[in-house]
């Protein structure tokens, strides 16, 4: 939009000035919004400015020109003080005959042309020229005609395409007038791809997902005005959710809709009650091509030539787009008919998704989306045969359903249920309904639907389904932070209908929810024989041994149960061998064996888009894959903001805020792990470690060590040992910087015992790691470099290659390996630092002007982190007297004016290399 003002501006500053601008373009393209901008900017160069709009009954009003509502800049400014003593505003006055008669068309124009004249430069802005009568436009004519040579101009806009009277007038009037080079065409396109994004980042102060991006432009083709209620619709119903400043949609909905009173709405409205009518039946029956006229006018009883009439004129107008004669019919913009749709009453619509159903049904009509039939199905209820249509919804349900589906699928179950014959009808799809609502994170309806068939319907529930409802009631609960009720479930204060097994099972879920680790491990010990009888509390409770016996020290049960896997329980069963492939890869992962990890996915036979989000995430982080790694992350965040019960949660976002320290990207990080802690994850202790790493970086060592060491203190209460490693690790070279050898020791010591207990090359990794620093072995160094190397993780591998060199047991050489591995991962920080280290030993650091230029990139970005001058002297380790040095020549370079400015280049890519 920013263009066609330029160029409009470019237009009338010319010599030769076209004395008329016509900015044209369909319904809610922005030419209002053109014209309240061009006004602005007419008005900053001293130009008068009068504006006017055409009503639908051919009259003119002034108009103030505010942007349109949704526009996500600043409203314009108001009309600057007018000139002299001339009017505030000249409409173009009425003039009956004026088509037919030439001489009184001059006359009008004359008046008109007059009053203009005596102010000045002046621009003259018309909106909504298509309501123009062809009087008026005689009278447009000839005061464009009237006004070429002077310093007044017109510039009007005219909705596309043109219908009613300015479709007769409209064409020959402009080719008179581009024949005689008195008017100039500025044409207004729907945004590209590229410009929604645009939109979008505005909008939300975020960089948008891809998937919003698709959505966005199949429901609005780049309609500004589309766009900017459909993101509103998207942020007030969180389906789009913003984190670390990316915007994500975490769920698909079912049906976007502009409200009411939208403009886009009103349009139709305007069109009259019987074309509103027909309008609103075609969003319902549109797919089903040929037959959606003649259904129509069934359910408004209107004839065939009267339903054709009212849809001439929505075609028209371009709001429907009838293709192969009549055989196909699509709305031009989509978010129009899902809008539409929801301006319908509650029996209209029943009564029309019902006319579809029987029309589908009796084979009157046909439809290639299967989805189409079903949601009619739900939408109809019992206007059409129950039985058949309950058949459908479960049908349709069982078919599966993606992520993408899960609201429809939502829907569906919720009318099956309404559907229902006898309890156990009754029961099973309170069930499923419940199981979905959980899928898409629709907690408390998921919650209320599984507490209602464990305690009304538990006559219909077997042992196995009976465990799977109590463990969704859990999560939900933990979702939603109803820790008080988790504490119930534990005491038995809260019970369901179920065996001592099954009880068992459910208050050890309980337990991890409320982190109780050590708890959950005794109960599940002294209830074994309870659960072993159920297939899926065996299950459950096997699996849940070897989480707490793993996360306490003693890994036995877990090396079982993975070399055991093809004799686990309801193996057999698809839904409890993803269960148990994503719980082992979590644990796998969590512990930082990434071979082992990579290994049962291959040999699952699967692929890593059917892991949970966070594993993916843990995956990508572990293989070196940074900016991926950090976008999973974050999409995990986004789609889960509730989902602390999943044992990934913190693993993943401690190992992103890992890769963020390392981009020098420190608030991002301490903001996501603030997202983090709020959703209470379980292992909690592990987002401390990764902070205390964030402190260190800050220069707050003492406050570093206070939270590692109570962090310590707190696993050890619950019986964790899981990830202590990573406290030892940085407790003991805080002690090294601040040469208490015998602490450094002490935590040596730890690191060998956990080492013992826990026995993975992790564990094995930082205990030789230690060794080598705090006691100079270079044996130790050396065996723990191969340790590394085999492990591959690049980060890690890095990690271990600086600290053997600055703690004097590596060899120098091995630095300039160190600083290619994090020049791969993007780690500006640690790039940074390794150059001081590389220093010191006298290694050249390669790529000088490069170097440079990635020197200033990192103080870029933790500027626009916020960090003060004192903090980004302590991180990079310079004087606060240099810091105003550099950060004078990063602005004067870059040519941007702020923090803000810059912090918003970065994010939107904008930021010079």
């Amino acid at each position: 939009m920013i263009g066609a003002v330029d160029e409009i501006l470019g237009v009338l500053g010319s010599p030769t000035r076209p004395p008329l601008v016509t900015i044209t373009g369909p319904a809610g393209v922005g030419r209002t919004a053109l014209l309240a901008r061009l006004r602005d900017a007419l008005a900053d160069r001293g130009v008068r400015t009068t504006a006017i709009r055409f009503t639908p009954d051919g009259s003119t009003i002034p108009t103030s020109l505010a942007l349109p509502r949704g526009e996500p800049h600043q409203r314009a400014k108001p009309p600057p003080p007018a000139a002299g003593t001339g009017p505030t505003w000249s409409p173009i006055r009425p003039a009956e005959g004026a088509h037919d008669n030439a001489t009184l068309a001059r006359w009008a124009a004359a008046a008109t042309a007059a009053r203009l004249l005596a102010a000045g430069p002046t621009a003259l802005l018309v909106d909504d020229v298509q309501w123009a009568d062809a009087d008026t436009l005689a009278v447009l004519e000839a005061l464009v005609r009237r006004l070429a040579g002077t310093p007044v101009s017109v510039v009007c806009a005219v909705r596309t395409p043109a219908t009613g009277v300015l479709a007769a007038v409209g064409p020959p009037m402009l080719d008179r007038l581009r024949r005689d080079d008195l008017v100039h065409r500025v044409a207004l396109r729907p945004l590209r791809r590229e410009g929604i994004r645009q939109v979008v980042r505005g909008a939300t102060q975020a960089v948008p997902d891809e998937w919003i991006l698709t959505l966005l432009t199949w429901l609005t083709r780049g309609i500004p005005a589309a766009l900017h209620g459909a993101i509103r619709w998207l942020c007030d119903h969180e389906a789009l959710r913003v984190v670390d400043r990316h915007a994500y949609l975490v769920r698909c909905p079912y049906e976007v809709a502009l409200p009411a009173d939208h403009e886009l709405v009103r349009m139709i409205r305007r069109l009259g009650p019987t074309t509103w009518s027909v309008a609103k039946g075609m969003a319902v029956l549109h797919p089903l091509g040929a037959a959606a006229p003649g259904l129509i006018g069934e359910v408004r009883a209107l004839s065939p030539e009267q339903v054709r009439a009212h849809l001439a004129v929505l075609v028209q107008q371009g709001v429907l787009h009838r293709g192969r004669a009549g055989a196909s019919w699509r709305f031009t913009l989509p978010l129009v008919g899902t809008s539409l749709r929801a301006c319908l009453g509650p029996f209209e619509r029943r009564q029309l998704a019902a006319k579809a159903v029987t029309a589908i049904w009796t084979g009157a009509a046909h439809c290639a989306d299967p989805d189409y039939l079903t949601d009619q199905v739900a939408a109809a209820g019992r206007l059409v045969d129950p039985v058949r249509a309950r058949a459908e919804l479960l049908g349709r349900v069982m078919q599966g359903t993606d992520s993408e589906r899960l609201q429809r699928a939502e829907r569906w179950l919720r009318a099956a249920v309404d559907l229902a014959e006898g309890r156990a009808q009754r029961a099973t799809t309170l069930l499923m309904h419940a199981s979905i609502c959980f899928a898409d994170g629709d907690y408390e309806r998921s919650l209320a639907g599984a507490q209602t068939v464990l305690r009304e319907y538990s006559d219909q529930l077997n042992p196995e389904v009976s465990q799977e409802l109590q463990g969704m009631a859990v999560g939900a609960l933990h979702s939603m932070g109803d820790f008080a009720a988790l504490e119930d479930i534990v005491s038995q204060r809260r019970r369901w209908p179920s065996d001592a097994g099954q009880e068992a099972i459910t208050r050890t879920m309980a337990l991890f929810s409320l982190d109780r680790w050590d708890e959950a491990r005794v109960l599940l010990a002294g209830t074994r024989d309870s659960w072993a009888a159920n297939p899926t509390s065996a299950g459950l409770g096997e699996l849940f041994t070897a989480i707490t016996e793993l996360w306490s020290g003693n890994p036995e049960p877990f090396e079982r149960g993975l070399a055991n896997r093809d004799r686990r329980p309801l193996r057999e069963v698809e839904r409890h061998r993803m269960q148990w492939v994503n719980a082992y890869v979590t644990l796998l992962l969590t512990l930082g064996d990434l071979s082992r990890a990579e290994k049962l996915i291959i040999d699952e036979n699967l692929d890593t888009g059917q892991l949970l989000l966070n594993n993916q995430a843990l995956l990508e982080a572990l293989r070196g894959h940074a900016d991926t790694a950090i976008d999973l992350a974050r999409r995990s965040m986004a789609r889960n903001l509730a989902l602390g019960h999943d044992t990934g949660r913190a693993a993943v976002q401690s190992a992103a805020t890992a890769l963020l320290l390392s981009q020098g990207r420190l608030t991002t990080a301490r903001n996501l792990l603030a997202a983090t802690r709020a959703s209470n994850p379980v292992l909690g202790h592990l987002l401390t470690y990764a902070e205390a790493g964030l402190d260190r970086v800050l220069g707050e060592t003492e406050r570093a060590t206070a939270k590692l060491t109570a962090a310590q203190h707190s696993a050890r209460e619950r019986g964790l040992v899981i990830g202590t490693e990573f406290a030892v690790r940085q407790l003991a070279e805080m002690a090294l910087d601040s040469g208490q050898l015998d602490v450094a020791q002490g935590h040596l010591a730890e690191a060998e015992r956990i080492a013992e207990a826990m026995r993975t090359s992790r564990t094995a990794l930082y205990a030789l790691l230690l060794r080598a620093v705090v006691e100079h072995d270079h044996d130790a160094g050396k065996e723990c470099l191969r340790v590394a190397r085999e492990r591959g993780q690049s980060l890690e591998l890095a990690g271990v290659l600086e600290s053997l060199v600055r703690y004097g047991v590596g060899d120098t050489g091995l630095l300039p390996e160190a600083y290619e591995i994090y020049g791969e991962l993007g780690a500006l920080l640690h790039r940074a630092r390794l150059r001081a280290l590389m220093r010191e030993h006298e290694i050249v650091v390669p790529g000088r002007q490069a170097t440079v230029a990635e020197s200033e990139r990192l103080l870029a970005v933790l500027v626009a982190e916020g960090l003060s001058n004192k903090q980004l002297a302590t991180v990079l380790r310079i004087s606060d007297k240099s810091v105003e040095g550099r950060l004078s020549r990063l602005f004067s370079r870059t040519g941007l004016r702020s923090r803000i400015e810059l912090a918003a280049a970065l994010l939107g890519g904008d930021y010079p290399a």
